[in-house]
């Protein structure tokens, strides 16, 4: 919803539909805050059904979690400052347009750093998460080691995408410049990452797991 109103390279275009689109730019802040409430309510109910598998591991994926819900809601607020710079407020006059529309998309550009530390701990844990749920045997081990694999591969993307930004951008350009074919074959690799959650969640809710009775 919020790349919508980015332009690339254009802090000033970038600014001017930020403005006229405010409502829109609200509408993603108060999704994005749903989504860390959201988080946090799945990670109480990971933990009790990890939990039994070994302890330890499911409080530190706990705790991984916990920090991704932490800073995903934190990122928020460059959202907030963002509106508030872009809003015309009286003690703003004495920032030329151009500083306060730079410092707008620096602001944005925060967010989007905040969103790869929120998926390198979203990775971590649900990778942790994913391991205790192949030793648990509650779901086909085809299904679990699948969400490991998954999961390793968020923590890999946020690394590479911390080290080499300017590569992975690159890559994406150069994905996107493919024939319709070739995303196509991409399409089919990529699908079952996506598909892995909405099947894991559909065998929870419709076949269930028996956890073992705390002792």
């Amino acid at each position: 919803m919020r790349s919508r109103l980015l332009v690339s390279g254009d802090a000033a275009r970038t600014a001017s539909s930020i403005v006229a689109h405010a409502q829109l730019f609200r509408v993603g802040i108060v999704c994005d805050l749903l989504t860390a409430i959201g988080v946090v309510i799945l990670n109480l109910a990971l933990y009790e059904l990890r939990a039994p598998a070994h302890r330890s591991l499911a409080r530190l994926a706990a705790l991984w979690r916990t920090a991704e819900a932490s800073i995903f809601g934190a990122i928020t607020v460059s959202s907030f400052v963002v509106l508030s710079i872009l809003s015309g407020a009286d003690h703003l006059q004495a920032f030329e347009p151009g500083q306060l529309q730079a410092l707008a998309r620096l602001f944005v550009g925060a967010q989007s750093s905040g969103y790869v530390i929120t998926l390198l701990f979203f990775g971590l844990g649900s990778t942790t998460y994913m391991y205790l749920l192949v030793r648990s045997n509650y779901v086909p081990k085809a299904l679990a080691l699948s969400g490991v694999g998954v999961s390793a591969l968020c923590v890999l993307f946020a690394l590479a995408r911390t080290v080499y930004p300017a590569s992975v951008a690159a890559a994406f350009a150069a994905i996107g410049a493919l024939p319709v074919v070739a995303l196509v074959l991409l399409a089919v690799i990529f699908v079952p990452i996506f598909a892995f959650e909405v099947n894991l969640g559909l065998w929870l809710l419709v076949k269930g797991v028996r956890v073992p009775e705390r002792t």
